[in-house]
């Protein structure tokens, strides 16, 4: 996957987080956001190295 798509990913992923918050408020969006949040750690490491180019 390209960087350009890592970061659209991303992106998506973080927008998502803001989302649920707007939806569900900061306190029930806290679990779902933590398991994004995870998602979102997955993805840097694993993309690492196309990240940093």
């Amino acid at each position: 996957m390209g960087k350009a798509k890592v970061n659209m990913v991303i992106r998506f992923l973080k927008g998502m987080q803001t989302e649920k918050i707007n939806v569900l408020g900061a306190e029930e969006a806290r679990e779902d956001n933590e398991l994004i949040q995870k998602v979102i750690e997955d993805i840097e490491l694993f993309y690492e190295a196309e990240l940093e180019g």
